[in-house]
This record gives C-alpha cells, sequence and structure tokens, in this order.
C-alpha cells in the first residue's frame, strides 16, 4: 500500500512510468467485457436516477450488503483522487484520466479500448500468468449499488451456464466464478473472482483472472494485484452518468 486515506504522505515505488506506455491500445475482443458491460447503463436514465436507493436485491443478497456496510473496505484503497496527495511524492504513476495507476514491478498494462471512440473501456495489469481486469462504472451517491451489479453478474453466469458463490473477501462481498470457455476448439472451465467497491459515485470492478483466481488464499499470485488494486486511484470527474455506466479511460498516445 503506498496512500493513506485524508492526504497521507505516499512513499516512493520502483516503476518507471517511462516503460509503461508501450503496447497499452488494444480493441475491445474480450467477450466476458463485453458480455459482463451489456445491460449494465441505462441510457435513458436522468440525473435524478443518480441518487436512487437499490433495494431490488434479493434477501440473500440483503445480508451481503449488511457484511460490506459493516465496515471501511477502502480504508486502505482503492481512493478517490480527493482523498489523497498526489504532489506529496515523486512515485512515477500512469494517469488514465479515470483512473491513475501505481502497477507492481513487472506488470504489463494494456488498455481494452472502444475501436470507434477511442475510449478506454477497461484497464488489463497481467504478471506471470495471472491478470487483473479493472473497469470504473458510474454509481449513485446511496450505497448498495455493488450489490445491484454482483447480482447482474451472477445472472449472467448462470445463464451462460457458469457458477457463481459469494464470499467473504478483501473488500467485502467477493464473487467466485466458474465460467465455460472454448480452448482449442473444446469446452472447458476458467475460474474468476471479482472484487466490487463503491466509492463517491464510482464502482470499480476488478476481475482476477488465470493463476490470481486460483490464489484464494491470497498469498500466492494474487498478491501483486490486490496492491496495485489498493493503489488504484479515481478520478470519477463531475458529469452527469447513468448508474452502471463505463466511465472512460484515456488512452496513452504513442
Amino acid at each position: 500500500m503506498i496512500f493513506g486515506r485524508k492526504k497521507n504522505q505516499a512513499s516512493p515505488a520502483e516503476p518507471d512510468p517511462a516503460d509503461l506506455t508501450e503496447d497499452l491500445r488494444e480493441d475491445p475482443d474480450d467477450e466476458d467485457l463485453e458480455a459482463e458491460d451489456a445491460g449494465l447503463a441505462d441510457e435513458e436514465s436522468n440525473d435524478h436516477d443518480l441518487d436512487a436507493d437499490y433495494d431490488d436485491v434479493d434477501e440473500e443478497d440483503d445480508e451481503w450488503v449488511t457484511y460490506d456496510e459493516s465496515q471501511d473496505w477502502r480504508e486502505d484503497g482503492p481512493y478517490d483522487v480527493d482523498e489523497v496527495d498526489l504532489e506529496a511524492d515523486d512515485v512515477p504513476r500512469l494517469d488514465l484520466g479515470a483512473l491513475i495507476v501505481t502497477p507492481e514491478e513487472g506488470m504489463q498494462i494494456q488498455i481494452i479500448a472502444d475501436a470507434e471512440s477511442g475510449n478506454g473501456l477497461a484497464l488489463v495489469l497481467s504478471l506471470d500468468g495471472a491478470a487483473m481486469q479493472v473497469e470504473v462504472k458510474a454509481a449513485p451517491q446511496s450505497s448498495g449499488f455493488a450489490a445491484e451489479i454482483r447480482g447482474d453478474i451472477i445472472e449472467e453466469t448462470l445463464s451462460a451456464g457458469g457458477s457463481a458463490e459469494r464470499v467473504k473477501g478483501p473488500y467485502g462481498t467477493e464473487l467466485r466464478r466458474v465460467v465455460p470457455v472454448e480452448s482449442d476448439g473444446e469446452e472447458a472451465f476458467a475460474p474468476l473472482r471479482d472484487w466490487l467497491v463503491q466509492g463517491p459515485r464510482w464502482l470499480l470492478v476488478a476481475r482476477l483472472m488465470g493463476e490470481a483466481a486460483i490464489d484464494v488464499a491470497g498469498n500466492g499470485a494474487s498478491v501483486p494485484f490486490d496492491e496495485a488494486f489498493r493503489n488504484l486511484i479515481v478520478r470519477r470527474g463531475d458529469e452527469p452518468m447513468a448508474p452502471g455506466q463505463t466511465v472512460p479511460l484515456k488512452v496513452p498516445e504513442g
């Protein structure tokens, strides 16, 4: 962890930002991203929807909402840009607009981008056979929005023939899923872990893949991704957006 909340002093880290700007742009050919992103943004919502209460969750999920609200899961990050002082240190970071990233040493960085608009849809960090995909979503002021998105993810997973369960994770309720994939023309299954963290008018949806998804104990391949996720800084912006709409990332030039 680099930051502490409420503009605490940050400590230096290793990565050189000059090494982080290569091969950042990718077209959105990730079917899982498109599937999970579908239906989350309601373009007909008006500004009043930003403050709506999300009570349409089932009774089981109500218990997990209570668990999510039982403590401040963001005490050690991820952070809102207003909670830190970026000028308090000289740590090299990558500014992607809606996300400011401090990757762990050796991590590769890619951005899944919309081919037409050029806007970034998701950040992908990868290291040694493991990866983490992160999306920034607009969220209402009220709490409980993570439970609604979590419910959507579960429904989509079950509809696709996969499985999903809620467990206690490092950021409140974690989803552990197994989804069908195609490998060499044959059907296979892949494990995924999802962290959903709500901040001031934003929601981070992180998906752990590969070895990081298998490391459910959190003491192996997922450790550097946990650290990178905690050090993320969200710059949501003031523009009105429908809850669930993707907050676009800036794709660095070059």
